[in-house]
């Protein structure tokens, strides 16, 4: 458990506000005028459009030429973003950005077992708001108006340890449900022996696609029935260098647009392994580290990764924190300090463009630094050294063996009691 002053809460409480509310104001002001404000948003509220017009989801253009690749289902949840003027659906979006961001802190602590229900949790809360708002996948996610910061509160929620058995996993269904990416979760749940909560997740992703059914059946079967759903091309070509993913990776070493199909069956090994870690992870005691595997595990060996899909790094700074060894040394918070700053300033802006504005992508060594700066390499690193490192934590009780909070402490057994020992009586005079 982390020990914290309710004195230095209370300072870093209306600092924290201050600095939230600032960026906010800052993003909103100056927004216009940063190059690709609101661009994923503005995509967002074109699908709802779409969806209000009766135009074909999957066959109309937005901005710049950007075409919708979620699923129906996600469509029908941007109406709303539709019935507003832009400024105000842009504010409201923004706000709940913060709010997924704020949430998906708040869920990182309670699962780490950093922190529980405590008032002075919302300050601690709001403090980490403040400095996670500094990270480069944050504000890329703020900037453009994406989905990936409510998609991991609502995965975070589905392993929060206070959630009854009978809603767990269905908010990573209706994630996944958005977007295809969260399924990778549920394969995790299923592994674990979370048997029950898999088949929710299953289930809550099958309602959403019945959603979409309903409401829009053309779309639907283009989406679900032509090869949309798993269309990557739609997004980017593979081989852009803002594409940090393995197959990404492997398109420009070729120098093809597109991944081969052998580089996407590497990626489905990769896929596996790293699956096979988290579960190895996960009967170790450490179910955290399991869960933050298989986050960036899905952006390493998905056909596309952008810089905005690592808002993973947030609860994976939190675990680093908040983590136990079995020997005190600095090298945790060492590597703290590093993973920050390595999205707060990733190095693989440096490689977009060479000496005459050619992008480095075109060149082995460009492509060798942009991925070898990209930003799952801290990840991918970690993941590969599991076995050197999970020994060195102590150990976890996992949660299903622990007791519930609140629930009495039951009798010790007689062998495990501390001997009584009767007071001594010293005669008087």
């Amino acid at each position: 458990m982390i020990s914290t002053d309710p004195r230095r809460l209370t300072v870093l409480g209306p600092v924290a506000a201050i600095a939230i509310a600032l960026a906010v104001q800052a993003l909103l002001i100056f927004g216009p005028f940063i190059p690709f404000w609101m661009n994923d948003f503005a995509v967002y509220q074109g699908a709802g459009h779409a969806v209000l017009a009766g135009l074909p989801l999957y066959g109309t253009t937005f901005l710049n030429g950007a075409l919708f690749t979620y699923s129906p289902f996600a469509a029908v949840l941007t109406v709303p973003a539709a019935l507003l003027p832009a400024v105000a659906a842009q504010f409201t979006w923004t706000v709940a950005g913060y709010l997924a961001l704020s949430a998906s802190i708040w869920l990182a602590l309670r699962i780490t077992g950093a922190t529980t229900a405590r008032r002075h949790t919302a300050v601690l809360v709001a403090a980490c708001t403040a400095g996670a708002s500094l990270l480069a996948p944050v504000q890329l996610n703020v900037l453009l108006g994406q989905i990936n910061l409510v998609l991991m509160a609502l995965v975070l929620l589905d392993f929060l340890p206070s959630l009854p058995e009978r809603y767990r996993g269905i908010a990573t269904g209706i994630a996944a449900g958005i977007k295809l990416t969260p399924l990778f979760f549920v394969a995790y749940l299923f592994f674990t022996g979370r048997r029950r909560a898999a088949y929710q997740a299953l289930v809550a992703f099958a309602a959403t696609a019945l959603v979409g059914f309903a409401l829009l059946p053309a779309d639907s079967r283009t989406y679900w029935f032509q090869g949309t759903f798993y269309d990557a091309t739609r997004v980017m070509t593979n081989d852009l260098v803002v594409n940090h993913s393995l197959p990404g990776f492997l398109a420009r070493l070729l120098g093809e647009s597109t991944a081969p199909l052998w580089a996407l069956l590497v990626a489905g090994v990769v896929a596996v392994a790293c699956l096979a870690a988290a579960v190895w992870a996960w009967h170790r005691g450490h179910d955290v580290v399991g869960l933050l595997v298989i986050a960036f595990a899905a952006q390493l060996v998905s056909p596309v990764t952008w810089v905005h899909h690592a808002v993973w790094v947030v609860p994976a700074l939190i675990w680093l924190a908040t983590a136990g060894w079995r020997r005190a040394t600095a090298l945790p918070r060492a590597l703290l300090v590093l993973t920050a700053a390595w999205y707060c300033a990733p190095l693989w802006i440096v490689g977009m463009s060479g000496p005459t504005e050619v992008p480095f992508h075109f060149t082995p060594a460009g492509n060798l630094f942009v991925t070898l700066t990209g930003i799952v390499v801290p990840a991918a690193i970690a993941i590969a050294l599991l076995p050197v490192w999970l020994p060195r934590l102590r150990p976890v009780e996992p949660e299903r063996a622990r007791p519930e909070q609140g629930r009495p402490e039951q009798a010790q057994p007689e062998q495990d009691r501390p001997e009584q020992v009767p007071p001594q009586v010293t005669p008087a005079g």
